[in-house]
């Protein structure tokens, strides 16, 4: 275990309690019950591919387990939030998810309170009734001291898609919300999304690819259109370095390509911030983001719990930003710390 807790972790999962219960009394998919001596998720829907079981190691509900992990790699403090990937909100209607989301914020909430130095956290929200999740993002930032919501990036693809999602952010900016956009399909009541596509081969390389597309339609929705003129107190999270940095790279291009002509658009930047959570984690795609928008743009983030153990997330961050001491220091733990202090949320280094 180390004594130094100098990162700061954004991009995090955690199953509750109550998420057990729920998911685990359902017969059909998606569902929790047990594989072998585990737990594990069957998924169905948008984004499951071909379905099958997704390992939940203690690491998803066991807070013992979580605490001794961040005390041995040292993480001051996680963002905790619901993950999208599991495409629960897409594949289910609203009547079967109310309780799962309002359990899930209730208990993610107890548990914020309980260890506010270690955690905080953003509310799952329903894109299936987008009425009750304005409601509820306003109920965890007045009662439950929840920082914001997450939300599937796929709801962004398009500035079509995120049209759908105007009165969440109407609370959002009433709130100084943190909107984190993560991997995922919304209800397909949200028009506008990218397809979903089943490969018959190489199913998890291009699962990488098809992501990094996702994500980087996101940044140019957000980044290079007015929708965010709006909500300029919005703070927004982009997971997988908007796209394995992809989404950086598309930014370079608007600059140097008379292609592009995104105009002066891209001050919209100024409140978009890149994790470096999975698909996002490599060490030249976090190089590249780094280069093209600068270390202040890029915070670190390790996709605990699908990745059990964030020591090799970390040391492929610390080899991409070693050339820049203040850079991997803004990267790790300052960028984030002023992001969560926006929002209420002070977190110091025990160096």
């Amino acid at each position: 275990m180390t004594t130094h807790k100098t990162v700061i972790d954004l991009h995090s999962h955690w199953f509750a309690p109550s998420t057990l219960d729920i998911l685990g009394r359902r017969a059909e998919a998606p569902r929790i019950g047990r594989q072998g001596d585990e737990l594990a998720i069957w998924r169905t829907g948008a984004g499951a591919g071909k379905g099958g079981a997704f390992p939940l190691g203690a690491q998803w509900y066991d807070l013992q387990t979580r605490l001794t992990h961040l005390d041995h790699v040292g993480i001051a403090h996680q963002l905790l939030s619901w993950p999208t990937t599991l495409g629960v909100d897409a594949a289910l209607p609203f009547a079967d998810t109310q309780d799962l989301w309002t359990q899930w914020n209730n208990d993610t909430a107890a548990l914020v309170a309980q260890h506010p130095d270690r955690f905080s956290a953003v509310a799952a929200l329903s894109t299936d009734n987008l009425v009750w999740s304005a409601k509820e993002l306003e109920r965890g930032h007045e009662q439950l001291g929840l920082i914001g919501g997450v939300l599937p990036v796929n709801g962004f693809f398009s500035r079509r898609s995120a049209e759908a999602f105007r009165g969440i952010f109407e609370v959002a900016q009433a709130h100084r919300s943190h909107i984190y956009l993560h991997t995922g399909f919304a209800s397909p009541k949200v028009h506008g999304q990218p397809p979903d596509i089943l490969h018959d081969d190489n199913e998890a390389l291009r699962w990488v690819i098809d992501n990094g597309f996702c994500f980087a339609s996101a940044v140019a929705t957000l980044a290079f259109t007015d929708f965010l003129a709006p909500f300029p107190d919005v703070t927004i999270q982009i997971a997988m370095l908007g796209g394995t940095a992809l989404g950086a790279l598309a930014a370079e291009q608007a600059v140097v390509s008379p292609r592009v002509q995104a105009g002066p658009l891209r001050e919209h930047f100024k409140q978009i911030w890149l994790d470096t959570g999975a698909a996002g984690s490599g060490t030249a795609a976090v190089a590249a983001a780094v280069r093209v928008l600068g270390s202040e743009r890029i915070v670190f983030g390790s996709d605990y719990a699908p990745v059990p153990d964030i020591g090799p997330t970390l040391e492929r961050v610390r080899a991409a930003t070693a050339t820049d001491p203040d850079g991997q220091k803004s990267v790790l733990f300052w960028n984030a710390q002023q992001l969560l202090a926006r929002h209420g949320v002070q977190v110091a280094p025990q160096e």
